[in-house]
């Protein structure tokens, strides 16, 4: 249920001004992030009332859109291009977390689950959603605590 969503309207369709409150989750537009040849926007994720929020930084690429999802603990990307939405690890040379402590945390099941989550690209206004939607998915069930 949204209780409140401030959105303005750009050339290229929605973009997020501040904040989405859900009843599970925030999205909050980072301003501090100076966009870059690497990455061009950030957003945060807070599940609840944690105090751990999830980072999400944009990267643009010629075959799509790549959502790097980033936490102390985790870190995946999901991807939006003309084959589709949906979850992928990240390529050793984009890691910052330990691949071992990586692989405890991630539902390798349900990763590959994810990997295909819409088989079409989807409007920019709704990745952010999706994101914080299925990311809770991902976390084993002895690390659902990262998010809370």
């Amino acid at each position: 249920m949204v209780l409140t969503a401030l959105m303005a309207i750009t050339g290229a369709g929605f973009s997020y001004t501040t904040e989405v409150f859900r009843d599970d989750y925030k999205i909050s537009a980072r301003e501090d992030l100076v966009p870059g040849t690497s990455f061009q926007k950030s957003w945060e994720i807070t599940y609840g009332d944690a105090g751990r929020p999830v980072q999400v930084l944009l990267k643009e690429t010629k075959a799509g859109n790549e959502y790097i999802i980033r936490t102390g603990y985790f870190e995946v990307k999901y991807v939006n291009s003309e084959k589709g939405f949906g979850a992928r690890t990240l390529k050793p040379g984009e890691q910052l977390v330990p691949s071992d402590l990586n692989t405890k945390v991630l539902s390798e099941a349900m990763l590959n689950n994810q990997k295909v989550i819409s088989a079409t690209r989807l409007a920019d206004a709704e990745v952010l959603d999706m994101i914080a939607s299925y990311l809770p998915e991902l976390i084993n069930e002895n690390y659902r605590s990262i998010l809370n």
